[in-house]
């Protein structure tokens, strides 16, 4: 990992235009997801994308090693749960990208060997080519995790799996535990049931009246002082519907680019999220299937810290 710092000339770009300008080795959409995952600073500070600057600002943004991110094969296979000829599960590392912003990716999926970062759809091509070979859709990505969330995923083989499983999940018919590291100490067990969607001119989503409709359960698992461990159940599957409904309770997760602002707090190396378990009937056989992953070693040693 290196950091790049740079200064502004001029104001007046957006900062995810000038970083794209300042450093040609990166494309945009590499460097807007920096931005959003707390990658790059503006005098200390965290910023949206687009952020618009005043010139002579002092930049910073952690690029790393591209080649020190691609994963051998010994490092991909550690991250499979389970596989069959139907579906691979995986334990997804945080940090890594789903795949590349854009679409030109699902048209022509060499595209996403081609981007700056590494990212799922294309590390399935090279470890998994048979996926592709079987014209599975989007590389056999069914379902997305963000990407600093950590933890279970589930990956199609061919095309039948693949529509089985975006079926499932449209019908709300696969189960889903998180584990979050969250600021502040939630009451107790709770239900959010609140409309989530864009706020009003921004790329951020909240809590608003004019969003679609979401719900999720929560669970206090452990408490500290200032932070708790929470169990969280979407029983929807809106974008970003756990960050925003437990920003909306006062309890952000750590790490979080968009909620966390506690002052004094110890930083979060990342949104401190994890994907505990996935269950649903098995395309194949329709019996049920469950895989679980335990929080990786950066979520447990940041609970330690606290």
């Amino acid at each position: 990992m290196a950091t790049a710092r740079l200064t502004p000339e001029t104001g007046g770009l957006r900062l995810d235009a000038f970083l794209a300008k300042s450093l040609p080795g990166y494309t945009r959409a590499f460097l807007k997801g920096l931005v959003e995952s707390g990658g790059v600073r503006v005098d200390g500070e965290r910023r949206a994308p687009d952020f618009r600057l005043r010139g002579g600002e002092r930049v910073e943004a952690d690029l790393p090693d591209a080649k020190a991110a691609a994963p051998s094969d010994d490092e991909f296979e550690s991250w499979v749960l389970f596989e069959d000829r139907r579906l691979l599960v995986l334990n997804k590392p945080a940090g890594l990208l789903m795949h590349p912003l854009g679409t030109s990716w699902l048209t022509r999926p060499e595209a996403a060997r081609a981007d700056a970062q590494t990212n799922l759809a294309a590390l399935l091509q090279v470890h998994r080519p048979a996926i592709l070979r079987a014209g599975t859709p989007r590389c056999g990505i069914v379902h997305r995790l963000d990407r600093q969330t950590s933890g279970c995923l589930a990956v199609a083989k061919d095309p039948e799996t693949w529509s089985a499983l975006t079926g499932a999940f449209s019908a709300r018919e696969v189960h889903k535990i998180y584990r979050a590291i969250v600021r502040g100490v939630p009451k107790g067990a709770s239900r959010v049931k609140a409309p989530i969607g864009r706020a009003s001119g921004h790329r951020k989503i909240v809590v608003t009246p004019f969003g679609k409709s979401a719900e999720t359960a929560f669970k206090v698992l452990s408490r500290k002082a200032s932070a708790a461990i929470v169990e969280a159940e979407p029983l929807t599957g809106r974008t970003h519907q756990i960050r925003a409904h437990l920003a909306f309770l006062g309890h952000p997760v750590a790490g979080d680019p968009e909620f966390d602002r506690a002052a004094g707090a110890p930083p979060a190396p990342r949104t401190m999220l994890h994907a505990r378990r996935l269950s649903f009937a098995h395309p194949a056989t329709g019996r049920p299937a469950a895989f679980a992953a335990d929080p990786p070693a950066d979520f447990a040693a940041y609970w330690r810290s606290l």
